[in-house]
């Protein structure tokens, strides 16, 4: 625990890459790379140990809402929505540590032009950020749905605009055979698409059966990937580009989190004998903070 406690960088609050230099933030805060990332996993890892950040995230406490509202402006929405998405996860996310840490999550409005802006941004016919694009289609629009309504709307449990039109959006998507032919599920590709749906059910019953028969097939063929005393495989990636096939941490811990999100939907969830917790918890933060 104090190992993981000082690798944050007193000075910005953020963590840097191992053995590179301390990051330096971006115009509203959190860098690209992996220091934006690191917000998460080792922020949720200190929680889970009953710890925290040693020093409030200042590169987000600093902050004004019209820094905010320019770099969100500023992203990449039209052809990389995923990045895009992920940056708004690690903004929101370090929001919450410095109001769970008793402070303020950034200057005075900004946590409120965020979810401001991202009202009014949001899609009223896909009920998303982004655009999909020749190559990957709806991927990188529904991948970034999932990054940036788990950091902010869910993680702060607030309601996501134009739910029905999100969940008519998802099932498009995974509907994709470059994405979801039986041997091309990925882990990423499917907890991106469950999450949304599972988010979105909690506000409307719209196109519910489809949910569920959804649900009820990926929740059938994950289980068949699973090796005895091994885990699961993250899923078919190409050679050097991923986790690939063979059963690990990384693999084993998003199935389990997808598996639980999968039997939420067909109301099975209590019968697994787990809850996820971290950064794939269910629940927003608790009551009176973050």
């Amino acid at each position: 625990m104090q190992r993981l406690r000082a690798l944050q960088d007193p000075a910005t609050g953020l963590v840097p890459e191992y053995g590179a230099p301390a990051p330096l933030p971006g115009p509203a805060g959190v860098p690209d790379g992996a220091p934006a990332y690191h917000v998460l996993c080792v922020g949720y890892a200190l929680d889970l140990l009953g710890s925290s950040f040693a020093h409030p995230v200042h590169a987000v406490r600093t902050t004004t809402a019209d820094r905010l509202v320019r770099q969100l402006g500023a992203l990449p929405w039209t052809d990389r929505a995923w990045h895009a998405g992920a940056w708004v996860d690690s903004w929101a996310t370090a929001a919450h540590w410095n109001l769970r840490a008793g402070g303020e999550a950034a200057a005075p409005g900004a946590l409120e032009a965020l979810f401001g802006w991202l009202h009014i941004h949001a899609d009223p016919w896909t009920g998303m950020w982004g655009a999909p694009t020749r190559q990957a289609g709806r991927l990188q629009m529904v991948n970034g749905y999932y990054r940036l309504t788990r950091g902010s709307f869910a993680q702060f449990d607030l309601p996501v605009p134009y739910a029905e039109r999100v969940i008519d959006t998802v099932l498009d998507h995974a509907r994709d055979p470059r994405h979801f032919a039986p041997g091309r599920e990925n882990a990423c590709n499917v907890l991106d698409v469950i999450h949304p749906l599972w988010l979105c059910a909690r506000q409307t019953g719209h196109r519910r059966e489809e949910v569920r028969s959804w649900a009820a097939q990926q929740l059938t063929a994950a289980l068949r990937r699973w090796h005895p005393g091994q885990g699961f495989g993250f899923g078919p990636t190409a050679a050097g580009t991923g986790p690939g096939r063979e059963p690990g941490l990384q693999g084993t811990e998003m199935w389990l989190a997808i598996g639980w999100l999968l039997a939420d939907v067909l109301g099975l969830a209590d019968v697994l004998g787990y809850r996820p917790r971290g950064i794939h918890r269910p629940e927003p933060a608790p009551a009176g903070k973050a």
